[in-house]
């Protein structure tokens, strides 16, 4: 069957249309989202069908799935029927149809009576207007929910004069006669109809495949929007807010069906997303407490590349309680991955081949058991705090647990690492101060020059000359807190060149980075 044929646009008269509602031949899956247009949105879309514009069409899926669907309309009560299959499911339009079915039955048995009030509509023939039938003020009107209705509608004609007679038989014949622009899918692939749908825009907020995948696995002990809506916020809690739906629906598709990409679900057979969502909540949970525990990195903002947590992740949906070889497996990936900037290009290939090592560990092979280079000049790079670069030397220098140059006291990485705050971070010859020697901006500004410091302790230090700051540092804690903020030995007099300076940190730090990459630990 040709694509044209598989999507077939029609103009049913509106009449007809709701008509297919009453029967049940059009249904609402519970995915959609709730009644949510104000009361000028309502008016607005009544005048435009009585003065023939267009509103927009609706987007019909003609499928035999079994998706869940509302069973009534609005909160109006709809009569029983025998569901025959295909069935047509709204996708786009829902909140056009149930405000046309609201208006027009606004008079019926409703499990929603504010609801129902908001669509209670009258047409003041004097001044050719629709209006709520409380802001009606005493003038004759007529309920829309009578004039599709003839008996109804003759019974109210007598009380108005000719004019107004005429005014109502034009609004009548308006919304009878309107051609309801109508596109229905048919014999698409659930993967085909997905992508339609996420790419509809109609009201602004673009749709996503979450919502479809809620209606295909929806029952009353399992609701897919619900578990994820949960667990984002349980993420939240943790410091973890930066998981957003997106990223969560592509560590679903990773652990159902090994790939990253969140369409490719809805090809999945709902038993098995259900029960691999039970699985990405522990894991995902397991994974947090990793990065806090063993690696100190409090938010998902401070990853190197956020997409990391998708094989951590994917770790221990497949072992939940690592041993010690197993996990020093997963630190050295972890330093690897970070230190040589692997998933800067190519992402998603090397993603998906780091899963598969995942499984080597869990048949208790070594795979990141080898020699690595670390990424060129990563520490003499420009310092900007999101880059990823910074990122990879923050979680590199929280793992050396910073100490304060004041006082000897650890530096509160909790606070540190839970959110980007600037002045927790220390140009260790400040700017100012090589400034005044001659050194510019942009060579002051650079990962070798940048270590952990308590804010407080960063504006008592200020611009001073290491020279004279490093004097302050307590003596009998001196090694600890140098060593802490690896500073080498012969620059910790304060009075080594800049240039120099740098040179040697870069080394210290790359020397640092080659023991995690290589041993996972310090």
């Amino acid at each position: 069957m040709s694509s044209t044929s598989q999507i077939t646009p029609s103009s049913p008269r509106l009449a007809s249309l709701l008509a297919d509602v009453q029967r049940g031949n059009i249904k609402i899956p519970v995915f959609q989202r709730q009644f949510i247009w104000n009361d000028e949105q309502i008016i607005s879309l009544l005048d435009s069908i009585y003065r023939g514009y267009p509103v927009g069409s609706l987007l019909i899926w003609s499928t035999h799935e079994e998706l869940n669907h509302e069973r009534n309309v609005g909160g109006f009560k709809l009569p029983d029927t025998p569901e025959d299959y295909p069935v047509n499911y709204v996708l786009d339009g829902q909140q056009r149809l149930t405000t046309l079915y609201g208006v027009f039955h606004s008079g019926d048995t409703t499990s929603d009576a504010e609801l129902a009030d908001r669509f209670n509509i009258c047409y003041i023939p004097e001044e050719d207007s629709f209006v709520h039938h409380l802001a009606v003020e005493g003038k004759e009107k007529i309920h829309l929910h009578s004039i599709l209705d003839t008996t109804k509608l003759l019974a109210e004609l007598p009380r108005f004069n000719d004019e107004e007679k005429s005014r109502i038989a034009k609004v009548t014949e308006a919304f009878k006669d309107y051609e309801f622009p109508v596109v229905t899918i048919r014999d698409r692939s659930n993967k085909e109809v997905c992508s339609i749908f996420q790419r509809i825009n109609s009201s602004g907020t673009p749709l996503s495949n979450l919502e479809l995948l809620t209606a295909w696995t929806w029952s009353e002990n399992f609701d897919l929007r619900k578990e994820i809506s949960e667990l984002l916020d349980k993420l939240s809690d943790k410091g973890y807010g930066e998981i957003d739906q997106n990223l969560l629906m592509r560590i679903l598709a990773s652990l159902t069906n090994n790939t990253i990409n969140a369409d490719d679900l809805v090809e999945v057979d709902p038993d098995s997303l259900t029960s691999n969502m039970q699985s990405l909540r522990s894991a995902l949970m397991a994974s947090v407490d990793f990065l806090e525990g063993q690696l100190k990195i409090r938010n998902l903002i401070f990853l190197p590349f956020p997409i990391m947590i998708i094989p951590i992740v994917n770790f221990y949906a497949k072992i939940p309680r690592p041993n010690a070889k197993q996990l020093k497996q997963l630190k050295k990936w972890f330093w690897q991955c970070a230190l040589t900037l692997r998933y800067k290009a190519g992402t998603n290939r090397l993603v998906l081949e780091d899963l598969r090592r995942m499984d080597k560990i869990k048949s208790g092979e070594a795979p990141f058991d080898k020699a690595i280079t670390i990424h060129s000049g990563l520490f003499a790079s420009t310092w900007r705090i999101n880059s990823t670069a910074a990122k990879c030397a923050l979680c590199l220098m929280a793992q050396l647990r910073p100490r304060s140059f004041l006082t000897g006291s650890e530096v509160d990485l909790g606070t540190v690492l839970s959110a980007y705050n600037a002045r927790e971070f220390h140009h260790i010859y400040p700017k100012a101060h090589l400034k005044r020697n001659g050194i510019g901006f942009h060579e002051a500004n650079v990962i070798a020059n940048i270590c952990f410091l308590a804010a407080s302790e960063n504006k008592d230090i200020g611009d001073d000359d290491p020279k004279s700051y490093f004097k302050r540092i307590p003596e009998a804690q001196a090694q600890k807190i140098f060593e802490a903020a690896a500073i080498p030995e012969d620059a910790r007099g304060g009075d080594l060149p800049f240039e120099e300076f740098v040179q040697k940190r870069e080394a210290k730090l790359n020397e640092i980075a080659e023991r995690l990459a290589c041993d996972g630990e310090l």
